[in-house]
């Protein structure tokens, strides 16, 4: 005997699972090709195959079929592993990344445009932070005081942020010599 049948939850957290699967194995081809670049690498039949896959992933997840979502995620990865064998094959360079590098008190920042690019960026061997536009924009919008001051005085240059007195009080507490 089977068992019974899974619960709604039980089949979400497996469709989850095979879902970022397949997100994982994108995020991994974007990095190294490029955000979107892999089908415009191959042959346009394989570029078609592969978007028409895509879409029936996308439909079983729309419609909520486990079994669908099962049979198109496999077919997902191996279109993914597909487009990537013909592009290697066709000497396909992956994308360099658009990056800028400063030296901060800290060390070396390598800024990069989009957050999927920070591990692409090229260290070269260095010792560097690496923050995407994305991570910028998020301590703006976290720290609106920067903002407002852009606003107030359009000229102006962020020199220096400090944290507040009450900030600093909630750090030196008793598990500050805690080393992570």
């Amino acid at each position: 005997m089977k068992g019974a049948p899974p619960t709604r939850h039980g089949q979400i957290s497996d469709m989850q699972v095979i879902i970022n699967c397949v997100d994982q194995r994108g995020r991994e081809l974007d990095q190294h090709w490029g955000i979107g670049r892999l089908p415009m690498l191959v042959p346009i039949e394989w570029a078609e195959r592969f978007r028409a896959q895509h879409k029936l992933f996308n439909a079983a997840v729309w419609e909520f079929d486990l079994t669908l979502v099962r049979q198109h995620g496999d077919a997902m990865l191996r279109a993914y592993d597909k487009l990537d064998q013909l592009a290697r094959e066709a000497k396909g360079a992956p994308l360099p990344v658009d990056q800028w590098e400063f030296e901060t008190d800290v060390g070396l920042v390598i800024l990069v445009r989009d957050l999927r690019d920070t591990g692409r960026a090229q260290r070269h061997g260095r010792a560097a932070q690496v923050w995407s536009l994305d991570e910028i924009a998020n301590v703006i919008r976290f720290h609106p005081i920067l903002a407002a001051a852009k606003n107030a005085f359009p000229e102006a240059q962020v020199v220096s942020v400090r944290p507040s007195r009450a900030a600093l009080d909630q750090l030196d507490d008793e598990l500050s010599d805690i080393p992570f």
